[in-house]
């Protein structure tokens, strides 16, 4: 049986399936430290049960680097893509992003598909990345075979990101709402909340469309504008109305 010595020799596809072992079907630790080792080795958990606890015990202390996360350095250039600066997402990407970031390892290559881009330079030496209109499902199996290694901090690294993107945008993703106990709310006001709700489940698209100004042939430009302008002017139209009221 061969095992990897580092997440190095651990590729995307491997770190998923670890990642995706269910603790309800595999409810001991003899029965969890069987199925990791069949998936790093490539083996069927068959041929493995015949094993003693003692040479369990010392194949699972070989590959004991699962205990930590693989680098949070990720590789700036794989397989012939580069990791574009979160600073120059798009809306779209983000928006993106944001969805399959809910589940991290499920949609592991989906991420980095949004990560990674194909790029070029330009007549004056700037890198310029891929428009965001490829096929994500068509492009993540490129990554099931890279070394985790490579590639988890990129991912990590933007959910350190997003979590600091949202601080700094506080008032946009968590406006403060005042409270009024002891005015109650006539007709036009309750009409008004009723709206906002409903508008919640629907937040990016309500977003994407106010921008768009109710034009729908104009979302994909909208889509396309540099996330962080879009937020920087959301803020100021924000302050502007806050201070008319």
């Amino acid at each position: 049986m061969k095992l990897p010595k580092s997440w190095n020799e651990v590729t995307v596809n491997q770190w998923v399936e670890l990642n995706s072992i269910d603790p309800n079907e595999f409810n001991s630790v003899f029965l969890h430290t069987l199925e990791s080792l069949s998936i790093l080795s490539d083996t069927d958990p068959e041929e493995l049960e015949d094993l003693t606890p003692e040479k369990l015990i010392d194949l699972a202390s070989e590959v004991s680097f699962i205990k930590r996360e693989p680098s949070n350095k990720p590789k700036q250039a794989v397989k012939g893509f580069m990791l574009k600066p979160l600073d120059a997402l798009t809306l779209g990407e983000f928006i993106d992003l944001e969805y399959y970031i809910s589940q991290t390892t499920e949609n592991f290559t989906l991420l980095l598909s949004i990560l990674y881009k194909r790029w070029k330079t330009d007549e004056w030496g700037n890198v310029v990345f891929e428009p965001y209109s490829y096929s994500l499902v068509s492009r993540k199996e490129v990554f099931n075979e890279v070394s985790i290694n490579e590639v988890f901090g990129a991912v990590n690294n933007y959910v350190n990101y997003s979590n600091d993107f949202k601080k700094r945008y506080e008032n946009l993703f968590n406006p403060v709402i005042e409270e009024t106990e002891t005015e109650e709310l006539d007709e036009e006001d309750l009409k008004a909340e009723a709206e906002e709700q409903r508008f919640n489940k629907w937040s990016w698209e309500k977003l994407l469309y106010d921008i768009a100004n109710e034009d729908l042939t104009k979302i994909d430009a909208v889509t396309d504008l540099p996330l962080v302008f879009v937020f920087n002017m959301l803020s100021m139209v924000e302050e502007l109305q806050l201070n008319k009221a």
